[in-house]
């Protein structure tokens, strides 16, 4: 988790927004959103992608530690509420995730390998059998918080990099426990008025 410095501030992730977000429950505000970081145990082992646009940053497997955001004008209660179930049930999200992200990985993977130049397609792209094979491909980049439904279910969406998109990322949207939208990374953070 973050470590505090001397003059009681926070030291945690930076990428993305350039700022350090203390340990959730507590935020920070930068312009335009809500900020706390967070450990999502479920997604320890995948890539760290702290580096620019979400690329990977290090070769170590991540611990699960993410930004959570939501835009500013979300009431802190809600984007606390809606983080703290996100914590509670990050294995059943994880669950759900990458069966998400299958039928883009495939259309993908045919023109990252017409793209390759030196690079192993088995290490970049390899052939998968199993959903969660796409766990070794992907690192967590951001939790998105949309707040609740009008039934009160909440709204949020998983940010990763990954290596079939290094420029843009991928992202999953989630009302409670069903994915509603999965594919570029602003499916994570676009909230529309109402879900279908």
């Amino acid at each position: 988790m973050p470590k505090l410095l001397s003059n009681n501030s926070y030291a945690s992730v930076t990428h993305i927004y350039n700022v350090h977000a203390p340990p959730f429950p507590e935020y920070v505000d930068d312009d335009y959103r809500h900020l706390s970081t967070i450990r999502l145990p479920a997604f320890a082992g995948m890539q760290i992608t702290d580096g620019p646009y979400g690329a990977v940053s290090s070769s170590s497997p991540s611990t699960g530690e993410t930004y959570a955001c939501a835009e500013k004008e979300l009431d802190p209660d809600v984007f606390r509420a809606v983080v703290q179930w996100v914590i509670e049930h990050d294995s059943q999200i994880r669950t759900l995730l990458f069966p998400a992200l299958v039928d883009q990985y495939w259309e993908m993977r045919d023109l990252v390998i017409e793209c390759l130049d030196d690079e192993d397609p088995d290490q970049m792209v390899p052939t998968i059998t199993e959903p969660e094979e796409l766990a070794t491909l992907c690192g967590l980049v951001a939790l998105h918080v949309g707040g609740r439904s009008t039934k009160g279910e909440p709204r949020f969406g998983i940010e990763l990099g990954c290596n079939w998109e290094e420029e843009h990322g991928v992202g999953v949207r989630f009302q409670g426990l069903r994915v509603v939208q999965a594919g570029h990374a602003s499916d994570a953070f676009l909230f529309p008025d109402e879900e279908a």
